[in-house]
């Protein structure tokens, strides 16, 4: 196993069998270099792509889906509830922009849902799977869809997706030592490896994949405390990852053979939850629970990070933004809350990008339920 050079990784392995809690409060706190190469890059306007028609955001506690209609502005309005099964952990769409998945944590299952052009959802499959399913994740192809389940050990299984959308399991499996708390699975943009981000092990696991979707081990890097939603460049040059409790993001350069080889570690904030790219990478947002707020970077031709201009970017009075969402159209991102003690229901927060990418925000909606602070929500197109 590759060790992190970072000081604060011994100080923490050292206070492990503490609170982590206690621990953020002394852990993570390095920030990378400020940028030399690179470091007067202009920060490019966004690429106008693909508007999104719709977000699907599930419901933890209460067995529910919302879609919501994507207007022109990029505000959002809720269309349609529908009942699904209990535990949503994870809401992905596929790359066709029509076909979701949905893991159910509760009910061991996964559901595969097709989306109208009127927002309507009809589901086409409830598959039972042999554990607690986490989150979902379909290549960028749509020939598999990669899940991790919790348990004693911890797995990370293969499912074939058809061409009508279902999943067939493909029989491989890989088994992740720990893995009872939140892994949380990418998949590199040219589908040839498979990355596990395992909160218990503070730990990112890389796959090679081969032939029917069989994973084979490369190297496992450690992290910071907590690692979640990890993910990798458009060019797939760099993965980074945020983590909840050490309050930082921490780098990775991929090389030729997949493996990772840490570059660097930024400070975020206190529960930093996922690391989100524009479309073409030059720009990384990565939501704070702890703080109410988005942090934005210009992300280097070298894969430092530098703030963008007025980064961090409140995201209102009490509010815990776990998920960022990217509107493929390049304008709009969405903060999704987990449930908070001042608002008992999810809100989404709506920011406008501007050309600088710096982040202005323009409306919230209420969801009316409550997720937990999974990948719950997704955009169609």
């Amino acid at each position: 196993m590759n060790r992190t050079p970072s000081t604060n990784r011994g100080r923490s392995t050292r206070l492990l069998g503490g609170l982590l809690v206690a621990l953020a409060l002394v852990t993570g706190l390095v920030v990378a270099p400020s940028a030399h190469p690179g470091a007067a890059e202009a920060i490019p306007a966004p690429v106008i792509g693909k508007q999104a028609k719709f977000m699907v955001v599930g419901g933890t506690t209460n067995k529910q889906l919302v879609v919501l209609k994507v207007l022109p502005n990029g505000k959002l309005r809720k269309v349609h509830d529908y009942t699904t099964g209990l535990g949503v952990f994870s809401v992905k769409a596929a790359q066709d922009g029509k076909t979701i998945f949905v893991s159910h944590l509760v009910d061991s299952a996964i559901s595969v849902y097709r989306i109208s052009d009127t927002g309507t959802l009809r589901r086409i499959q409830f598959a039972r799977v042999p554990g607690l399913p986490l989150t979902v994740e379909p290549s960028h192809d749509s020939k598999y869809l990669y899940v991790t389940m919790s348990g004693v050990p911890g797995q990370l299984a293969t499912y074939r997706i058809t061409d009508s959308g279902r999943i067939v399991p493909t029989g491989h499996s890989v088994s992740m030592i720990l893995g009872t708390l939140a892994p949380m699975v990418s998949v590199d943009p040219n589908n040839k490896y498979v990355r596990v981000a395992s909160a218990f092990e503070m730990a990112i696991k890389s796959y090679r994949v081969g032939p029917g979707g069989r994973l084979s081990p490369l190297n496992t890097v450690l992290a910071g405390i907590v690692p979640v939603n990890g993910n990798t460049t458009p060019d797939g040059r760099f993965y980074y990852i945020a983590h909840e409790q050490s309050m930082n993001v921490v780098g990775y350069r991929i090389l030729r053979d997949g493996n990772l080889a840490y570059m660097g570690q930024w400070f975020s904030g206190p529960i930093s939850h996922e690391v989100q790219f524009t479309e073409r990478g030059h720009r990384a947002y990565v939501p704070n629970a702890g703080t109410g707020n988005v942090t934005g970077w210009f992300v280097h031709r070298n894969g430092n990070l530098t703030p963008l201009p007025g980064s961090p970017y409140s995201t209102g009075i009490g509010t815990m933004p776990a998920l960022a969402v990217l509107n493929p159209n390049g304008r709009f991102l969405y903060a999704v809350d987990v449930m908070t003690p001042t608002r008992g229901t999810t809100h989404v927060q709506t920011f406008y990008i501007r050309d600088n990418g710096s982040l202005v925000l323009i409306d919230t909606t209420d969801m009316g339920m409550q997720t937990v602070d999974g990948p719950v929500a997704a955009l169609t197109t």
